[in-house]
């Protein structure tokens, strides 16, 4: 029984999903995204990032205007910590 639950634990430890929300405030964007774990969803890093800065092209693109990064912020996957990426841009 322990060994189940041990196992149980271990799988819901294990899993996650990558998320990615954008927010506007006045001209500025924001874009977060946090990976899930090794087993589902994006937990690279690098991943993260080119989706960020995808989303962020296809943002400015529909304006027929550029990025312009203002900041980014990056944190690895570690044990315990999902990957996360987060992008502050203008379109310009």
């Amino acid at each position: 029984m322990q060994k189940k639950l041990f196992y149980l634990m271990s799988l819901v430890l294990l899993t996650g999903c990558a998320t990615s929300d954008i927010v506007q405030v006045n001209d500025e964007y924001r874009i977060l995204k946090e990976g899930g774990s090794m087993l589902f969803g994006e937990f690279r890093l690098l991943g993260l990032k080119a989706d960020g800065l995808k989303e962020a092209n296809e943002t400015c693109l529909s304006q027929k205007k550029s990025v312009s990064v203002i900041e980014e912020v990056s944190v690895p996957v570690s044990i315990g910590v999902f990957a996360r990426y987060e992008l502050t841009f203008k379109c310009e």
